[in-house]
Order: structure tokens, then C-alpha cells, then sequence
């Protein structure tokens, strides 16, 4: 059985960076406090018990990929879900979020049982991106982000949002075989 992924298009490519255009979608999402691995993993564990069935109907809601992380309280515009992604913040604050099933709309998702979960429909965007593989962590994901502004800035595009770390594997799967993003609105 696939795991859903937000659609989006390939514009263009070139190595492992892409340019694409996303279709709109829905986020849940989850502010966390600590560092960013264990922002990961509790904002990881509140959206899982959230769709595993802890919610008003007690309705299962199938898994998505990725999941995210962004920095938490930067202005932003949009921000990219699929994967799971993290990027620290001065106070420690990160927004880790799931893809919404397409089914979803904001008014057919169920309530969530913790006050701490929120949704949020992202509009059609445009996003910069570059893939890699290994275990995703604090040093590896700024690195990744610090190519891909790189890479932008040589395109003369600008960043509009924060940069979304993103993974889209369970964790046993080994790091040479991991599938990461780092996604950036521009």
C-alpha cells in the first residue's frame, strides 16, 4: 500500500535539487519545546496518537509522508509536509506537522483530543528542494539547508518561508536508504 504525498509537479531539476509546483493541502501540527531531536520525536508522538485514534471520533486516520519540522514563530508563508523536518529556533520551539489524507477537508478532519494540535489548509505553491539520504539531524539538516539557499541564490530565487526539514521514512530504515528533503516556498 503507498503512502500518500502531498502532489506536486517537477518543474525542473538539476541533480538533487528540484524546482516544483505543490497542489494545496492540509496540516496537522503541533508546537514542541527541546531540542531538535526531541521536538522531533514528542511533536512525532502527539500527531501520531492524534491519528492512531486519539481524537473525538475515535476515527483512524491513515499515515502520510513526510513529516515536518520548521522553526517555530518565524513569519512564514507556507510550509512544506511531507516528510518530517525540524530546524532550530533561539527559544527552542519547533512546528512539527503530518500531510492531511486529500479525503480531509478542514471541516470533515476529526477533532483532535489535545488542545495542542492544530490544522491548516496550505495554499498551491511553489517550492525549492533538494533530496538526500542519512539520518536526519540538527548539524545534517542545516547543512543540507545552507546548499540548498546556495543553490537558490545562484538561480536567482528568493526563499519565502522558513526552511522544512522533511522525512519520509519509518525509522529502521537505514540511513544510506533514507529519504529526506529540505523544502523552502519560493
Amino acid at each position: 500500500m503507498a503512502i500518500e504525498s502531498p502532489r506536486y509537479r517537477v518543474v525542473s531539476k538539476e541533480g538533487r535539487f528540484e524546482i516544483r509546483e505543490y497542489e494545496e493541502y492540509i496540516l496537522a501540527e503541533v508546537e514542541v519545546r527541546g531540542d531538535y531531536d526531541s521536538a522531533v520525536n514528542t511533536g512525532f508522538r502527539i500527531l501520531a496518537d492524534f491519528i492512531f485514534g486519539n481524537n473525538k471520533k475515535r476515527a483512524r486516520i491513515q499515515m502520510t509522508a513526510p513529516v515536518t519540522e520548521t522553526t517555530a514563530g518565524q513569519p512564514e508563508k507556507i510550509e512544506m509536509t511531507a516528510p518530517v523536518s525540524a530546524v532550530a529556533s533561539e527559544g527552542g520551539r519547533y512546528t512539527i506537522a503530518f500531510v492531511m489524507p486529500s479525503k480531509y477537508s478542514l471541516d470533515t478532519l476529526p477533532e483532535p483530543s489535545s488542545r495542542e494540535i492544530g490544522f491548516r489548509k496550505v495554499d498551491a505553491h511553489k517550492a525549492g528542494v533538494i533530496r538526500f539520504s542519512g539520518y536526519l539531524k540538527k548539524r545534517l539538516a542545516e547543512e543540507k539547508a545552507e546548499e540548498l539557499k546556495t543553490w537558490l541564490k545562484t538561480h536567482n530565487l528568493t526563499a519565502k518561508s522558513a526552511f522544512a526539514s522533511a522525512q519520509y521514512n519509518p525509522p529502521w530504515i537505514l540511513g544510506p536508504f533514507r529519504k529526506n528533503e529540505i523544502i523552502v516556498t519560493v
